[in-house]
């Protein structure tokens, strides 16, 4: 009987040991997944400073903290101008898919909100603050 106890609980220690470790989570040590990247401005800074400018009309809008998963209106021919804004709420910092992303809305050039809570590439975007 011992034999079938004992891995499930040495699994469930383990968990609790490297909370997400299990999930791909690789946050820095001593930071949380939210958390400012070294040599990034603090989203406060960025949105005191007035959001993130497109560097060119070639940033893309995603559904996810993925570089390929674009978000259905803003895929393939449709293009964002460079008068629109982003407004970032968070960071999330993705080793598998390769970059830091930011979270947030996406305002229109005559300011209304038009895409709640999407993802940007970090690097596609001015967001000196």
């Amino acid at each position: 009987m011992s034999n079938f106890i004992i891995p499930p609980v040495f699994c469930l220690l383990l968990a609790a040991a490297m909370p997400g470790a299990a999930f791909g989570a690789t946050p820095a040590p001593g930071a949380s997944a939210d958390a400012t990247p070294p040599n990034h401005p603090a989203i406060t800074k960025i949105v005191d400073g007035g959001g993130c400018a497109p560097k060119d009309n070639m940033a893309r809008i995603l559904k996810s903290a993925h570089p390929l998963d674009y978000v259905p209106n803003w895929s393939k021919t449709n293009y964002l101008g460079t008068g629109w804004t982003f407004m970032p709420k968070r960071y999330v910092v993705t080793e598998l898919a390769g970059g830091i992303f930011m979270q947030g809305n996406l305002i229109a050039t005559r300011g209304g909100t038009t895409d709640r809570n999407v993802f940007i590439l970090f690097s596609e975007w001015d967001c000196a603050g």
